[in-house]
């Protein structure tokens, strides 16, 4: 029993002396049941939607108005010249409202009348709230009384869904899985190789080579990356056959993304490497920073804009939350250069941003 306690209060001296595990134990479950406590919610609000009404009567308007009550929505202005599909592909809005003319006269004369909501799919759970909220609309509204009869539905919804037509979660999930899968095994990689370097006193060599601190850090670099870019072939091929994953119309933008994604995580894990300098300390680094912060405020689970604004500043520094940005928008919405160029260019800034931090930090730990 003594040799026990002994064994235990050593382990536990070695435990408070490392201050990044020491720190990370305490305020790594602070941190967490803050985010599941802020981030995470099931509610749905702010989803932009644009309106065309044809009519522009006074009953239009008052349909509108009752779309805008449901208080679910924002309205955006319809870009001039800019075609439906256009606004969809875009995502300037998630949804497109028509009213078409002859609303109010054939609300008026008793004659069917029909309103159509187009509506982007890709966020499957969000597109069954949408619709719902609608078809609730449309079910109720009476603007005048005496007209009809609360128990008849005067407006008739036609609701088609683009790029995700059968809603299916596992197209939508799988395409956002990509953006987990991608940063944790490259920045982990990245991490140990970095760790292990200080951890066994081999970096002592590379401050005594000719190397400069840029060649150093893309000489360990560019292994992982490619390895990154290895599974990103194997998870595609994997997810033809689980997420129903088809060939983009330009598999060029995803691959560059990818490139670049892999490169930030890469950068990011040798940063958190050369900081904790012990593996183990660099794998819970690497867990938090790119797992568990990715998966929460990434919006593989829920839309960044229903997340409070304080979770939406951090989350743009966040790389997964652009590359599942770009990856659902190529996969899902066939998208090109033009509308996955902010993701890529975010991605960009990031891994700019992680090499830069790794140059600082090898150039502080060489010798003077």
């Amino acid at each position: 029993m003594r040799r026990i306690a002994a064994l235990a209060l050593k382990e536990f001296r070695q435990f408070w002396r490392d201050r990044l595990t020491r720190s990370l134990a305490i305020f790594l479950p602070l941190v967490m049941i803050t985010l599941y406590g802020t981030a995470l919610t099931t509610n749905i609000y702010n989803l932009r939607m644009a309106i065309e009404d044809q009519d522009q009567t006074v009953l239009s308007r008052r349909y509108v108005e009752a779309v805008a009550a449901t208080g679910k929505f924002v309205f955006v202005p319809r870009p001039p010249g800019e075609s439906t599909e256009e606004i969809l592909r875009s995502s300037h809005a998630r949804a497109v409202l028509r009213i078409p003319a002859h609303f109010e006269q054939d609300f008026m004369s008793g004659r069917p009348t029909q309103v159509q909501l187009l509506i982007d799919g890709t966020e499957s759970n969000t597109a069954l709230i949408l619709r719902t909220i609608n078809q609730a609309v449309a079910l109720r509204f009476e603007p005048f009384s005496s007209v009809r009869s609360p128990r008849t539905a005067p407006v008739k919804l036609n609701i088609r869904f683009w790029y995700n037509p059968g809603l299916s979660d596992a197209l939508f999930f799988g395409s956002g899985a990509l953006g987990l899968v991608l940063i944790l095994f490259p920045a982990l990689l990245g991490a140990l190789a970095a760790a292990r370097e200080k951890e066994l006193g081999t970096i002592a060599q590379a401050y005594a080579s000719t190397l400069t601190a840029p060649e150093w850090i893309f000489g360990k670099a560019i292994p992982y990356i490619l390895i990154g870019m290895a599974q990103l072939v194997i998870c595609f091929v994997t997810g033809i056959y689980i997420f129903g994953y088809t060939i983009p119309d330009r598999p060029e933008v995803l691959l560059v993304g990818t490139a670049v994604y892999i490169t930030a995580g890469v950068f990011y894990g040798m940063l958190v490497g050369n900081a904790t300098g012990t593996q183990s300390a660099a794998i819970q680094g690497v867990q938090f920073g790119a797992f568990l912060i990715s998966l929460l405020l990434s919006g593989f689970l829920m839309p960044v804009a229903n997340m409070p604004v304080p979770m939406q500043y951090i989350s743009a520094i966040i790389p997964a939350r652009h590359y599942i940005a770009l990856a659902r928008d190529v996969l899902l919405r066939h998208g090109d250069w033009q509308t996955s160029m902010n993701p890529l260019l975010a991605l960009g800034g990031l891994a700019l941003f992680f090499f830069l931090a790794n140059l600082g930090r090898m150039r502080r730990m060489q010798f003077s």
